[in-house]
């Protein structure tokens, strides 16, 4: 056989033997990494209170909705994203579709409770909104009644900063009817911005807004949430609107309809101060709870008659 020909040949034998082994290695390491941070994500269940205003009329509605969270502190502080009850912000990504206030129109959304779901559990923990950052479109939710139960959390003080074309990976949950099970979606980092705050642009299948988003070996590098610029450019804004209404109806996501990675660091500083904000609003549900006065004791039913001959009236 030619030399060259034996060289070739061995070379394409060798990459033959090489390629599964990496895949291999690749699906192992995607598997030990959702393994390790399933634990952290959690599902939460609200009910929200619309209220509607327009033409001079208003009309309320509830709903419920479903999301998942991130435990971000073994006592049982989780974090969403906080789009769902910021019609503001939805208007923002949308491109300010829906109407101007000046028309009269407004629509105001209220989160009246909240059930979160550790893992695969079949109890469901009470809930509270603690504090919101509209810079991030975040908000911290602390579970009730975990006692001495201590929950796995994701730590951001030591976030990574990844680099142009980095592969990351989110971890998520599919629904009840699909036993909560974990699953990760993944993409690479394809551009950064510093205005109007530093984050990271993703390219790819990740669209879980308030989940972490990890290195490929399970760092955490910070949460998928949305970046309005702040500018509307004009003849792009309905443009923009429209496409990010259609992604989101569609399940994708992408940066160039405002979702972009933020750092984890800063949402350190932030969770101190829910922290805080949770001991205060904790003490003050307990107080309503003390107040609200029991319920009236019910009497009991009457005796029902027993069927039967009436009796004769006593002779006097």
């Amino acid at each position: 056989m030619n030399r060259k020909l034996l060289v070739v040949a061995v070379l394409l034998f060798g990459c033959v033997g090489v390629l599964p082994v990496r895949a291999d290695e690749e699906s192992a390491q995607l598997q030990a990494l959702v393994a390790k941070h399933a634990a952290s994500i959690v599902t939460v269940k609200a009910v929200l209170k619309t209220e509607f205003k327009g033409g001079g009329e208003s009309q309320d509605s509830e709903s419920r909705i479903t999301v998942q969270g991130v435990v971000v502190d073994a006592d049982g502080m989780v974090v969403i994203s906080n789009m769902p009850f910021s019609p503001k912000r939805m208007m923002e990504m949308f491109g300010g579709m829906g109407g101007p206030d000046g028309d009269g129109f407004g629509i105001k959304m209220s989160p009246t409770g909240f059930k979160v779901i550790i893992e695969r559990e079949e109890k469901e923990y009470d809930a509270f909104i603690a504090a919101t950052d509209t810079k991030y479109d975040i908000a911290f939710i602390k579970i009730e009644g975990l006692g001495d139960r201590k929950l796995q959390a994701i730590d951001f003080s030591t976030a990574a900063s990844p680099t142009f074309g980095q592969k990351v990976i989110a971890v998520s949950r599919l629904g009840k009817g699909f036993d909560y099970a974990p699953f990760f979606q993944s993409a690479r980092i394809s551009g950064e911005i510093a205005k109007p705050t530093k984050a990271w642009m993703v390219d790819g299948s990740i669209s879980s807004f308030g989940l972490p988003i990890f290195t490929a070996t399970g760092d955490p590098i910070g949460i998928l949430s949305t970046v309005p610029s702040g500018v509307k450019e004009d003849g792009t804004s309905d443009q923009m609107g429209f496409a990010m209404m259609m992604r989101m109806l569609g399940g994708g996501g992408s940066s160039a309809g405002g979702a972009f990675v933020l750092p984890g660091a800063p949402i350190r500083a932030l969770l101190e101060q829910a922290k805080v904000r949770a001991v205060d609003v904790a003490a003050e549900r307990a107080k309503k709870r003390e107040a609200k006065p029991a319920p009236a004791p019910v009497a009991p039913p009457a005796p029902k008659p027993v069927p039967g001959k009436p009796k004769k009236p006593a002779k006097p």
